[in-house]
């Protein structure tokens, strides 16, 4: 990858969203939280959507709040 003059060397590091335990499969949110256990890996897979989902609907909702406050 080129970088720009001057920028240092950077790792970018990925980790699995999901993993398993002997209880079951969990996944892990950006924000660190964890969530599961569930049965199998589709089923957290399902419920990470799930949460994705509410999360960008309560941002949105939010958003329009927002967007209907006076503005001083």
């Amino acid at each position: 990858m080129k970088r720009r003059s001057g920028e240092k060397v950077k790792a970018w590091f990925r980790s699995e969203r999901f993993y398993h335990t002997g209880q079951g499969w969990y996944f892990m949110t950006r924000e660190g939280e964890e969530y599961g256990p569930f049965d199998t890996e589709h089923d957290a897979d399902s419920e990470l959507m799930l949460y994705i989902r509410s999360v960008n609907m309560c941002q949105n909702s939010i958003a329009q709040a927002s967007d209907q406050l006076p503005h001083s």
